[in-house]
């Protein structure tokens, strides 16, 4: 859900990644990615990359571990995903898995950290369920037994709150709260880190952040991303964050109060949810493939929850371009969906 003026960009004449003009891009790119917190991550280093989400964070994780362990705390599909990672990589973890329903249970970690770990990390808005786990808490206790604390914040960076204070890696991508299109993910990186991780062991040739520090790239780059990824941030709110996740819970919050009043539920407290998207039950009567089915002869596509909660449940996003009408005309078909079902 991108604008016009973003899909446009993507679409500029050929732009070499050797030509001056571009050095002129990844200044700016780079620049309003670190403004996009007020200034907050001013003194990071952020490192563009041309590929989705995940390339980000397995770059992360290659890249700013030198030996571990490193603490997992799993909460979904998302985290479990960096649970594998670590395993492909041979990297010393442990992972605090907790049900895919639940938020992170901070008594647990602090038991755990006490047994000394290089690094904690952990998924910000667990899109599994749309949780948002509460990262500042766990990179200040993290702080406090000398452990980084590395966060995918792929589905909320540039929307849900992010306080940089005592983080020491970030990685999202475009295509999100960001509004750009897909092909561009990037790692943010705390100047100190930054400097580290030279001396970290190299495990990926294409993954390998240091290579990335520079303006001019190692492997040719998205550059059709990158300049839509440049115009999305040119059209980043002028109130900061705090505008966009005004516009975001004001669209989640109509989409949670018209579905609750008909009845639908979620099986995560709204208030425990990012402001980004919704976990809602399927309707009686309904498997997802059906209830997906007819949402998509009304011209709305729905999202499928993953592993077990996908008999059950189906999510909403209101991240990018949206429109309350168009918000509104889903509700409509919707209710004409369930009008017409055999009950």
């Amino acid at each position: 859900m991108t604008s016009d003026s973003v899909r446009l960009a993507g679409a500029e004449p050929d732009l070499n990644h050797r030509d001056p003009e571009y050095l002129g891009l990844i200044h700016e790119t780079k620049a309003r990615l670190l403004s996009v917190y007020d200034g907050t991550a001013a003194g990071w280093h952020p490192y563009l990359l041309g590929g989705s989400g995940t390339l980000a964070v397995e770059a992360m994780i290659a890249s700013v571990i030198n030996s571990g362990p490193v603490l997992i705390i799993e909460n979904g599909y998302y985290s479990s995903r960096i649970r594998e990672i670590f395993t492909i990589h041979k990297i010393s973890f442990r992972a605090l898995t907790h049900d895919w329903l639940d938020g992170w249970d901070f008594d647990a970690i602090e038991r755990e950290l006490d047994n000394g770990y290089e690094a904690v990390i952990g998924v910000q808005n667990e899109t599994t369920t749309g949780r948002l786990n509460d990262i500042a808490r766990l990179a200040a206790m993290a702080r406090g037994y000398g452990a980084k604390c590395l966060i995918d914040a792929m589905s909320s960076f540039g929307a849900d709150e992010i306080d940089f204070t005592n983080l020491d890696a970030v990685c999202a991508s475009g295509n999100k709260c960001l509004h750009s299109v897909p092909g561009v993910a990037f790692v943010l990186v705390k100047d100190n880190l930054a400097r580290e991780m030279k001396k970290f062991p190299r495990r990926s040739y294409y993954m390998s952040l240091p290579m990335y520090a520079g303006d001019s790239p190692p492997l040719t780059p998205p550059v059709p991303a990158l300049l839509a990824l440049r115009q999305a941030l040119r059209e980043y709110p002028a109130a900061g964050v705090l505008g966009r996740r005004r516009d975001y819970e004001g669209k989640a919050k109509f989409l949670r109060e018209q579905l609750a009043s008909r009845g639908f539920t979620s099986p995560v407290p709204f208030k425990a949810l990012s402001c980004t998207l919704t976990t809602f039950s399927l309707p009686v009567g309904f498997n997802y493939e059906r209830w997906f089915e007819l949402n998509c002869e009304k011209g709305f596509v729905i999202y499928g929850c993953k592993g077990h909660l996908r008999d059950g449940y189906f999510q909403v996003s209101n991240m990018g371009e949206l429109t309350l009408e168009q918000l509104s005309a889903w509700v409509d078909a919707v209710d004409e969906i369930l009008a017409s079902a055999p009950l």
